[in-house]
């Protein structure tokens, strides 16, 4: 789904549930609905240098709001299954944000 379909089904009156992901370092991408990255038009993902990045495009494009989500690194630690311990659930924080 790139920018201008999000923004085409806002218009339409629909409400599509986003999450801005931290991937690593600086990079965000976004995904729409569980089932849609946010794409560039020739199936790359959109790449954001920073969740605000992402926030303003997601905001100027109609939606209210999304998830911020940021998956523990903890998963990757040496032992961890060893000790039986659940997997840790990402962190999420639901941001607002108005066109800009």
């Amino acid at each position: 789904m790139t920018l201008e379909q999000l923004r085409r089904r806002l218009a339409a009156g629909e409400n599509p549930e986003a999450e801005i992901i931290s991937v690593e370092g600086m990079v965000y991408v976004v995904r729409v609905d569980a089932d849609h990255m946010l794409t560039d038009g020739e199936a790359q993902s959109l790449r954001f240098r920073s969740a605000h990045a992402a926030s303003k495009a997601l905001g100027q494009a109609g939606l209210a709001s999304a998830w911020l989500v940021h998956h523990s690194p903890y998963d990757e630690m040496v032992g961890r299954f060893d000790e039986a311990l659940p997997r840790p659930e990402p962190l999420r924080t639901r941001m607002t944000f108005r066109e800009v």
